[in-house]
């Protein structure tokens, strides 16, 4: 099934976080808090930090934002390449 470049854009705005009307940002926040509780974990994801070699390099929170915009481009990706 072959999507339209239109719908594809569509997609790209709907799923972007800076998407007021489909609240995509706050879902991604709920995202972010149901993945850490259910991996057992109560801070916030703006407190949990990531490290490596105990080097500081972002928080939770960063990164979940960062993975969403680049499975969401990856995906569209995948979407706009369908015969």
């Amino acid at each position: 099934m072959k999507i339209s470049k239109k719908k594809i854009e569509e997609l790209r705005e709907f799923l972007s976080r800076g998407c007021e009307y489909a609240g995509t940002q706050d879902i991604v926040n709920e995202i972010k808090v149901e993945t850490l509780e259910a991996m057992g974990c109560d801070y916030s994801p703006d407190e949990v930090g990531l490290e490596w070699n105990g080097e500081m390099f972002g928080v939770v929170d960063d990164f979940a934002d960062l993975f969403w915009d680049k499975a969401v481009e990856a995906f569209l990706n995948i979407l706009s390449t369908e015969e």
